[in-house]
């Protein structure tokens, strides 16, 4: 990946290959920080674009910490790491309303060269409820998606549990293998909510930005 510390951000056309990936970052932690570059790397892809999430359509029943919040620990997070980028889109619009991918992709494509192509970075997790997103066809046209496999799962497994010949050989090129980080903002919340030590699940700054803000108390 090329350094895109001399670029604008927003400038979404300088760039020849962007890899998107969204969340809550309800906190950020060490994997959300290492896996994308190593997708990115395999992929060719020059700049990692994470994207906050707005109101996530799958998660209109939890709580949610505050945008601000979140996009301040991503920043923490993400500080100093000329391969990466932060896009507002989502956390710009409506709070009220769940904010769908496809409606992020549709807004960014305006903004892309004709020469500039976007992948969409998920999860294995996303990949088994793939067909439930809205518009998933259009999902794919706009940025194909990039899947992390993850141990336990492995590439047969995951095609395994497609429905059938052609849903395995469209999926089969988007699989990309990742190793296992045993760390997830639910742990860190609960650890937190315990007062139990971070250890190295978060960076240290956004450990000490929640700790600031009084962050997770349960």
């Amino acid at each position: 990946m090329s350094p895109a510390t001399d670029r604008n951000p927003t400038d979404l056309a300088s760039y020849r290959k962007l890899l998107l990936f969204g969340g809550s970052f309800d906190p950020p932690h060490r994997a959300h920080i290492a896996l994308p570059r190593i997708v990115a790397e395999q992929i060719g892809a020059d700049v990692v674009a994470y994207i906050p999430a707005g109101r996530a359509p799958h998660k209109l029943d939890r709580k949610q910490t505050p945008p601000e919040h979140r996009l301040a620990m991503l920043e923490l997070a993400l500080a100093g790491l000329d391969h990466c980028i932060i896009l507002t889109d989502e956390l710009d619009r409506d709070p009220a309303q769940p904010s769908y991918t496809v409606d992020t992709l549709e807004a960014l494509s305006g903004r892309l060269s004709p020469g500039t192509t976007m992948r969409l970075l998920v999860g294995a997790d996303q990949l088994r409820i793939f067909d439930s997103w809205r518009d998933p066809e259009r999902v794919v046209a706009l940025a194909e998606p990039a899947v992390m496999v993850r141990p336990p799962d492995t590439r047969e497994t995951l095609l395994g549990s497609l429905p059938d010949d052609a849903a395995r050989a469209a999926w089969s090129p988007r699989l990309v293998e990742v190793p296992a980080m045993q760390i997830s903002s639910t742990e860190i919340r609960r650890r937190v909510a315990a007062g139990l030590p971070l250890n190295d699940l978060t960076p240290g700054a956004v450990a000490g930005y929640i700790q600031q803000h009084g962050l997770y108390p349960e």
